[in-house]
């Protein structure tokens, strides 16, 4: 391959196709987020000019803040979880959220038993404080 078509010397981390065994791994660089889920055939197709206007393009590209946005890591165990709350006006095209809503479902196992869990922390909260504040401390 002539230097002209070919990535950088610099290693990617490729990922691997069957997504089930894929290991998650840390992509720091746009470059590697880039490439690395890509076929290595397609992503050794770009020149090192188009992946640096690909990485002008992103870099540029304005982060939109959320009138909410909560991202919190919860220790379980010797693992950790992290809950996510997004919150904000809808920008979603009708055709991407039906889309999404194919690919995420929101009545799996994993969702009632997060449903649950909510419930029986923040019912018995919420009486609590509807509680002292009708009675007073």
């Amino acid at each position: 391959m002539d230097d002209a078509r070919s990535v950088s010397a610099a290693p990617l981390a490729f990922a691997k196709t069957d997504l089930h065994d894929a290991a998650p791994v840390s992509r720091g660089t746009i470059r590697d987020r880039l490439l690395g889920p890509m076929d290595r055939e397609v992503a050794l197709s770009f020149t090192d000019g188009q992946i640096r206007e690909l990485e002008r393009i992103l870099a540029a590209a304005p982060a939109r803040r959320l009138p909410v946005d909560i991202r919190i890591t919860v220790p379980f165990f010797r693992r950790g979880f992290f809950i996510t709350v997004l919150a904000g006006p809808e920008r979603r095209s009708r055709e991407r959220r039906k889309e999404e809503r194919g690919k995420h479902a929101l009545w799996t196992v994993a969702n009632a038993c997060c449903f649950a869990v909510l419930l029986v922390l923040f019912v018995p909260t919420v009486i609590g404080l509807v509680h002292i504040a009708a009675n007073g401390l």
